[in-house]
């Protein structure tokens, strides 16, 4: 019998735009609509100006309903209406396993506006996938190849939605990786990522 093991990285995951952060330690950032999270959520910012201590994965405090604390975090600089807040992805431990598909799911409104990339480490320790790449923090883009179409996908870019729908699986080659996540940007929609590991080694 197969060795498979299947992991929900996203669950209805809606990222959305920032309207603003502040020059805060710790900064607090308003949102363009109500948020949904609880105190206590994990959230990853990416592609924020000027402000960019706040780009990364954060613990949340909820201030008001547009409006929450990156626990921990301190601000250079008032940010503007730049980047996106999405939910923090589960990170996969995938050294055990060659190969993988990811299976992603839109919520059949018709108004996704978002892309997902799936990254991958070879760090003993998972790096923090929603900051920039460095050498304290490793990690590349992984490039997927759709199971319908054979089409491939650059990592680089990942797969980008604008007001559309998704319902595709995608194979990804994890062989050698050690960590396995996802990182989402954008406006609009909810998406799901189901991903199924096997080939055990």
């Amino acid at each position: 019998m197969r060795d498979l093991k299947r992991y929900e990285l996203f669950n209805a995951a809606a990222p959305r735009a920032i309207a603003s952060t502040t020059n805060a330690s710790p900064i607090e950032v308003t949102m363009a609509a109500p948020h949904g999270y609880s105190t206590g959520d994990k959230v990853t910012v990416i592609g924020h100006d000027v402000n960019t201590s706040a780009n990364g994965t954060w613990e949340v405090t909820v201030t008001g309903p547009d409006t929450l604390e990156l626990i921990g975090s301190e601000g250079v600089a008032a940010g503007g209406a730049t980047g996106t807040l999405a939910p923090k992805a589960r990170v996969l431990q995938a050294a055990d396993f060659r190969d993988s598909n990811f299976h992603f799911m839109t919520d059949g409104g018709g108004d996704a506006a978002l892309t997902v990339k799936i990254v991958g480490s070879l760090e003993k320790d998972p790096p923090d996938f929603a900051k920039p790449q460095s050498v304290d923090n490793q990690y590349d883009f992984l490039q997927m190849i759709s199971l319908s179409s054979s089409v491939e996908v650059d990592g680089n870019d990942g797969i980008v939605l604008a007001t559309e729908d998704i319902h595709k699986m995608y194979e990804v080659n994890i062989n050698g990786v050690k960590w396995v996540s996802a990182i989402l940007e954008g406006t609009a929609g909810e998406l799901t990522v189901v991903a199924n590991l096997f080939g055990a080694k």
